[in-house]
């Protein structure tokens, strides 16, 4: 078996520990080598056989054949830029930047070098999104005219996310917002999976809760689709979830509603049925990743940087709707 050798940029994105995890357990792959200026690299370093301060000397000194690029969202997208023009395939903890027009640098760097680029959404991995994809794509509850869909919890410092993570969540400029950006962003990608792009955009963002200062903490975006719309809330102020569908998707023939890994559908005048979920094929990232890479075929669903890039685009407009109280087109990709 070939030994396949994968780096770690950055350690500041509180999801890197599942990810080291993750390339754990598949057999084939190696982490050779991390970077990151913080210390927080003496956590990562036994497991590591070499360890770096700056990315761009281990990028400069390693021969990789892929990356993990766990950073806030501004550097990794430049993380991303850089790798990929030394044809690096990579995998960006989600989200995959601050703004479209990063998520356009990284994509165009992806097709110039012909390099995988994959974009990891933890909820990519709960097969009942694929399933309810499928189901609405073949017609099973009619024309879906409606979908809400909530994440989030009581807020990053609040669940004891570290200083590090912490740091770059609350600032806006590398963030790319608060919650709506953090949390808004798995909506924005579900709903540009199932639909795609929408016709309009309308936000509204504010801190409702905190006693600090934080850009928002809770945040509601609507999208309009010819002939549906769909209504995605991002938190970081609930204190505990309620047992509600999530998400659910209403269509002129029946409902769907997620309950955790159970689907279930509801008709007039039933009470619901729970569905058979297919599971997934992989539901290892770094597995997935490693696929990829050996087969030399992009990501799909919402791993897939077009798909994406297209979330950005959503949240792009939706940070313009509320500094302007109005609903706002996105900018399709040229």
């Amino acid at each position: 078996m070939k030994i396949m050798n994968i780096g770690v940029a950055g350690l500041i994105h509180g999801h890197v520990w599942g990810l080291i995890e993750s390339a754990k357990r598949v057999a084939g792959i190696e982490l050779t080598a991390v970077a990151d200026p913080t210390p927080l690299l003496e956590r990562a370093k036994p497991d590591f056989a070499r360890q770096y301060i700056g990315w761009r000397d281990m990028l400069a000194t390693e021969s990789l054949d892929g990356l993990i690029v766990t950073s806030d969202n501004v550097e990794s997208a430049q993380i991303a830029v850089e790798a990929l023009a030394k044809g690096i395939p990579c995998l960006v903890e989600k989200a995959m930047a601050a703004n479209a027009a990063d998520a356009d640098r990284m994509r165009a760097a992806a097709i110039e070098s012909g390099k995988i680029l994959m974009i990891n959404w933890p909820f990519a991995w709960n097969p009942t999104l694929h399933d309810i994809r499928k189901r609405i794509h073949a017609g099973e509850i009619g024309h879906v005219f409606h979908m809400k869909y909530r994440n989030g919890h009581q807020g990053p410092e609040e669940i004891g996310c570290d200083e590090y993570f912490v740091g770059w969540l609350y600032d806006e400029a590398r963030n790319g917002g608060g919650a709506i950006a953090d949390f808004g962003g798995y909506g924005c990608v579900l709903a540009a999976w199932y639909f795609g792009l929408p016709e309009t955009v309308y936000a509204v963002r504010g801190n409702l809760t905190k006693d600090y200062p934080v850009c928002d903490d809770h945040a509601l975006i609507v999208l309009k689709y010819p002939g549906r719309d769909v209504v995605l809330e991002a938190t970081w102020a609930t204190c505990g979830f309620d047992e509600a569908a999530n998400p659910a998707l209403y269509g002129n023939r029946g409902t769907l509603g997620a309950y955790g890994d159970k689907l279930l559908h509801y008709s007039v005048g039933e009470p619901g049925v729970e569905l058979s979920v297919t599971p997934l094929a992989l539901g290892n990232p770094l597995a997935y990743f490693k696929e990829c890479i050996e087969q030399g075929r992009n990501p799909e669903g919402m791993l897939n940087p077009d798909v994406a890039a297209n979330a950005c685009r959503i949240l792009d407009a939706a940070l313009k709707s509320c500094a302007s109280g109005c609903a706002v087109k996105p900018v399709p990709a040229t």
